[in-house]
């Protein structure tokens, strides 16, 4: 006998139309688990209530025809960090406010979360996808308030992150929290295997749980659009270590500027240390930086690429989710970061293209982009495993276990 599908409160600080990354992995989930047997009810707060600067709306989001519960109140402190933003020395300022928030302005959001789950009826499971890891706190409060096993989702490393805050009283604090939540939670979920070692290491066997990748979905049917220069793409925004200095220093040296052969061409911000690059080594013709474009569009701009450019930085322990839309576009990728981390692994396993460890690599990997010969060799049946499909059926098993956990204890 098939048993009623089961009802699961799902977390999310970005739904659509918000188009921040962190959307995409509850958005596929929610495309899904109604036909494993769970029925998703989402709960995200409204843009303007708990986004400090206003998010990126992406219209052409196509969101499944689900329950949602939205949460409008602003939260005190993103109404202060406004505030503060008009007066001097506000950087200064919103740096203690942001420090005095314990993991972070979510928190704040629970009084309004737990009258939004009022609303949603009888709640089998709660899951909860981080960061923001204050989702992480409130899911265990709702969790609690509706009887329901906790699954945290866990998207990026929290307190074993190698970042840390300037206030000396936060990371002791929050690790607790941590540690807490985790003995709490009923089942704990993976992004990659380098996560979940460090979470062990630092929790011990509580911390353990299943590695669940992000999935990609094959895109629409939008058509390639194919560029007329051979054409290296980056979609999103460069930050921290993940800077596009490296492969702008590859420019210069193997191409400089130049109006005909190889073109990158960015869809989103260079971090400071590229802007620096290019103001003093400019490469006119060589490097195109443009503004954002909506999913639907970048699509066609993805398949119609050359290559795709994937940088991962010093932060390699797990597998950047940009990899993931560029698995649906079945365009070849040039991955750039250290030899060891998850997604040169994942690249390999699958056959996405040349992985670039150093400058003599990356230069080499650029001439083959310029030639439209990038090496590569797709594997299907690997390429598969990360597809949002798999991700929903494991996510959906990990959740019948959770229920069982929680109904034999």
């Amino acid at each position: 006998m098939t048993r009623a599908p089961r009802r699961v409160l799902m977390l999310t600080a970005a739904w659509p139309p918000v188009a921040r990354v962190g959307g995409r992995r509850p958005l596929r989930l929610a495309r899904r688990l109604g036909a494993l047997g769970w029925t998703p009810v989402i709960l995200t707060p409204e843009p303007q209530a708990v986004f400090r600067a206003p998010p990126r709306l992406d219209p052409s989001l196509d969101a499944p025809p689900v329950e949602v519960l939205r949460v409008g109140r602003t939260v005190p402190s993103t109404a202060l960090h406004r505030l503060l933003g008009r007066l001097p020395a506000a950087r200064v300022t919103r740096r203690l406010l942001a420090d005095a928030l314990l993991p972070d302005q979510y928190v704040e959001w629970l009084p309004a979360a737990l009258l939004a789950l009022r609303r949603a009826g009888p709640i089998d499971a709660v899951w909860a996808t981080g960061p923001p890891f204050g989702v992480h706190a409130v899911g265990a409060a709702l969790a609690a308030a509706a009887k329901a096993p906790l699954v945290l989702d866990y998207r990026d490393p929290w307190t074993v992150s190698e970042v840390r805050r300037r206030a000396p009283h936060a990371p002791p604090l929050m690790r607790a929290l941590e540690a807490r939540l985790i003995r709490r939670a009923a089942a704990i979920i993976y992004v990659a295997d380098d996560l979940r070692a460090r979470n062990r290491a630092a929790f011990g066997p509580a911390a353990d749980g299943p590695v669940i990748p992000n999935g990609f979905e094959r895109p629409g049917p939008a058509p390639p659009l194919r560029p007329l220069r051979p054409t290296l793409l980056y979609a999103g925004a460069c930050y921290g270590s993940r800077t596009m200095r490296p492969v702008l220093e590859a420019l210069a040296e193997g191409f400089g500027p130049g109006t005909r052969g190889l073109v990158l061409r960015v869809f989103g911000e260079l971090d400071p240390a590229a802007r620096a690059f290019l103001d003093a080594h400019p490469l006119p013709g060589r490097v195109q930086i443009e503004a954002r474009v909506d999913a639907a569009e970048l699509t066609g701009h993805l398949r119609g690429a050359d290559g795709l450019l994937l940088l991962v930085g010093d932060t390699h322990h797990t597998v950047p989710a940009k990899l993931f839309d560029y698995m649906a576009a079945g365009r070849p990728v040039v991955g750039v970061g250290p030899a060891d981390g998850a997604a040169a692994r994942v690249m390999a396993e699958c056959g996405l293209g040349p992985w670039c460890a150093d400058r003599l690599a990356l230069i080499a990997a650029l001439r083959s982009v310029a030639a439209r010969a990038v090496p590569w060799d797709p594997a299907p049946d690997r390429i598969r495993q990360y597809s949002a499909d798999v991700m929903a059926e494991r996510v959906a098993a990990a959740l019948d276990r959770a229920v069982g956990r929680s109904s034999n204890d």
